[in-house]
């Protein structure tokens, strides 16, 4: 018998399969930072290797997602894990009602996976539930608290390992030592470096917004800086009834979406995370503290946060006690030292370069598959 092959053809190697959920769709461009992890992660666990089964969207896409994962263990392949990306929501509200509710979906994808021996493991975005002061109210905060419930019971229910934003999280979500957790913050995008533009014309910073009330105020006392506010529609007309100041003088206001943002950051000199500590800056750590860095941008950061260690510890910036006076002197000393504010930006970019979401991806994958 003649041997027909065609041994010329290279062999394609069989690249290992993991899971990727998230109870609602991927959007391409998306405005809020909660919908830009999920994007950013699936698309790094590809960029170290992995080829991704995309169990995400509506409800009907996520059916169509288990019947896939099904058919795939029933061939007898069997994905290295399955990371999930929950919705601030709970998972049954995550996407429009219209388009279908199912709310044992997400608990029967991950159940699949755990009886067939694939581990699982969910980045768990917020605790603002568990927050009085932060918390839905009326009928809705009531029912969407109970859903809250739900959905920790059934990953507890099926073993799941937590990421979670930062270890200091987990006591706030109520898991315990029993429970298998660990930190997986943000990460940047490599190859953003942006060199630092010259400052003859002043210190420029950008502030994608939190809280403005002491960067308004301290700015109104120094001379020679000037900030770019990148902040939604919506939230600018509500910081404007707050406080009249904002948008006048120094401050120029900005709407646009993430995808846009970097002649912003090739104008600027420093990153702003200015916020007022409360609970939930103790815990909490935002994209943006690692887009900043991504484009080689030190950090002022307020002390008490979870932002600001990461900062002070990498030297990444500036951390100092949420004050007007603090922070006019932090300014008015930084505008005349330049080689100052290079040198944190050299340490942002070292951070940067350790950060990225790539090696978020080899974390979870060493994780939940060693």
């Amino acid at each position: 018998m003649t041997d027909t092959t065609d041994r010329s053809r290279p062999i394609r190697p069989v690249r290992p399969v993991m899971v990727f959920h998230a109870p609602y769709p991927l959007d391409p461009d998306p405005a809020a930072a909660s919908r830009l992890r999920p994007l950013r992660m699936r698309r790094a666990f590809e960029e170290i290797g992995y080829e991704v089964m995309d169990i995400s969207g509506a409800v009907a896409q996520r059916r169509a997602g288990l019947r896939r994962l099904k058919e795939l263990l029933a061939s007898g392949r069997r994905p290295d894990f399955l990371y999930c990306e929950n919705s601030t929501q709970p998972n049954a509200l995550a996407t429009s009602l219209r388009t279908g509710v199912a709310p044992l979906l997400d608990y029967s994808i991950m159940r699949l996976a755990r009886r067939r021996g694939v581990p699982v493991g969910v980045f768990y975005r917020d605790a603002y539930w568990r927050m009085p002061g932060l918390r839905a109210s009326g009928a809705y905060g009531v029912a969407s608290n109970l859903l809250q419930r739900a959905d920790l019971a059934g990953y507890r229910r099926n073993r799941v390992h937590f990421f979670l934003p930062s270890n200091a999280m987990s006591s706030l979500v109520g898991l315990a030592q029993s429970d298998s957790f660990s930190a997986l913050p943000p990460g940047g995008d490599s190859g953003r470096f942006l060199p630092l533009p010259a400052q003859e014309d002043g210190l420029r910073l950008v502030y994608v917004h939190y809280d403005l009330t002491v960067v308004a105020a301290a700015l109104e006392r120094v001379d020679g800086v000037a900030l770019d506010l990148v902040v939604h529609q919506s939230q600018w007309r509500q910081a404007r009834r707050r406080d009249p100041r904002l948008g006048q003088g120094a401050i120029r206001v900005l709407h646009k979406s993430a995808g846009e943002l970097e002649p912003v950051y090739g104008r600027a000199h420093i990153g702003v995370l200015a916020v007022a500590p409360s609970e939930y800056w103790d815990i909490a750590v935002p994209v943006k503290l690692y887009e900043y860095l991504s484009y080689g941008r030190p950090v002022i950061a307020t002390r008490g946060t979870e932002a600001g260690r990461i900062v002070e510890a990498a030297g990444a910036g500036w951390v100092i006690d949420h004050d007007e006076d603090l922070l006019v002197a932090l300014l008015t000393e930084l505008r005349g030292r330049p080689e100052e504010v290079e040198a944190r930006a050299e340490a942002a970019r070292r951070a940067a370069a350790r950060s990225t979401w790539a090696d978020r991806a080899r974390t979870v994958a060493r994780t939940l598959a060693p």
